[in-house]
């Protein structure tokens, strides 16, 4: 096969496709992607998938995408992919859309049983029986030209997603769980998901940060969120401006000069003489916390009634999970089922589907006269 036929970068081509694709009853799509030297991805390719035609589209060709963010934003064709955040964030960033909706296989596998985060290539050899070549997953996508075997391995990644999709989706409804595919998928572009993605490395950086006193843990949390905008500034990848690592040496040391600052191992020397002076003035500023450090702030350690609590809920969803052939993780992380234990209620499990899977037997195991409240 001549996978240039299949490779659009001219916009008669473009608007072809789109016309198709919009009479089509399902659209598999992935994007290739690079962040090495960016904060934002940088899309490099995007495939899309017909039951009848499988493509790929230039986005460095000079393009008209408006149809394809309709195409996209639209609610049928019905979108699918396999582990949709990255590619969702990707398709965000490049055309400021979102899928009206969308199928994600990776969750769907999860909750028919083939596992935690399965990947691809085993859900195609598992459902397919074809086994994907995995000779160019580091390539760098966004040289050109690109191979006529790069582009195959392209296509491939959307070409088996309709007999995934087909699967999974009777998968789903033997189990009378399309609504948690639905629930999840629909989560993954809400508001609130998008804030905590934002906010992950910040709280990463907070929870490095547990063992240190307020002061700085609230120096962290100010730098954290210093570097978090100046990467998205200046496009460039956060660790490039300032490592973690040094990130927390800051906190802890609360260099209160330039000279003092210069002492901070991992500090480049071009980093002090262009943002000296805007660390100094970010540690000062933050050696007072403020009532957003104290909403962010960890809670205490839980006593031995608690952690045992804890411990119990777990054990007992992994019972349930193992019974139900559900990954715990697709239900809700330790971490939650350790709030939960610690007397908070508003958590994932405890809401839409989850809480009548599971979150209600919890709930008992908790604290029985109240489990009924929402």
């Amino acid at each position: 096969m001549n996978t240039r036929t299949l490779w659009i970068d001219h916009q008669e081509a473009l608007d072809a496709w789109v016309i198709h694709a919009k009479s089509a009853s399902w659209l598999g799509v992935d994007t290739e992607f690079e962040r090495v030297r960016t904060f934002f991805p940088r899309l490099c390719l995007l495939q899309m998938a017909t039951s009848e035609q499988a493509v790929c589209i230039d986005p460095l060709a000079e393009l008209d995408w408006d149809g394809v963010r309709a195409l996209i934003s639209e609610p049928q064709p019905v979108k699918i992919f396999h582990a949709a955040r990255q590619d969702l964030e990707v398709l965000q960033q490049h055309f400021s859309v979102v899928p009206g909706a969308f199928f994600d296989t990776q969750i769907a596998a999860a909750f028919c049983g083939y596992g935690e985060q399965v990947g691809y290539a085993r859900m195609v050899k598992e459902i397919c029986d074809v086994s994907l070549s995995k000779a160019f997953t580091r390539t760098p996508w966004c040289r050109r030209p690109l191979s006529e075997a790069e582009v195959q391995y392209a296509l491939d990644d959307v070409h088996y997603l309709g007999t995934l999709y087909h699967t999974l989706l009777a998968g789903l409804q033997d189990r009378g769980r399309e609504t948690w595919l639905t629930e999840d998928c629909a989560a993954l572009i809400c508001e609130e998901s998008l804030r905590k993605a934002e906010h992950a490395p910040i709280e990463k950086v907070m929870r490095a940060c547990a063992g240190m006193d307020r002061v700085s843990q609230s120096v962290a949390l100010s730098l954290a969120r210093w570097r978090e905008d100046l990467a998205r500034g200046v496009d460039r990848p956060r660790e490039w401006l300032i490592s973690t690592d040094t990130l927390i040496e800051l906190a802890q040391t609360r260099p209160q000069n330039t000279q003092a600052l210069s002492a901070v191992m991992g500090l480049e020397k071009g980093t002090l003489k262009r943002r000296g002076e805007e660390i100094l003035d970010v540690i000062r500023e933050s050696e007072t916390p403020d009532s957003d450090f104290v909403a962010m702030s960890r809670p205490t350690r839980p006593d031995a009634a608690e952690k045992a609590l804890g411990n119990a809920l777990w054990k007992y969803l992994g019972e349930v999970c193992e019974r139900e052939g559900v990954p715990p993780s697709a239900i809700a992380p330790r971490n939650e089922i350790r709030a939960l234990a610690a007397g908070k209620r508003n958590l994932r499990v405890l809401s839409g589907w989850r809480r009548s899977f599971i979150g209600e037997l919890l709930l008992e195991r908790v604290d029985p006269a109240g489990s009924s409240s929402p």
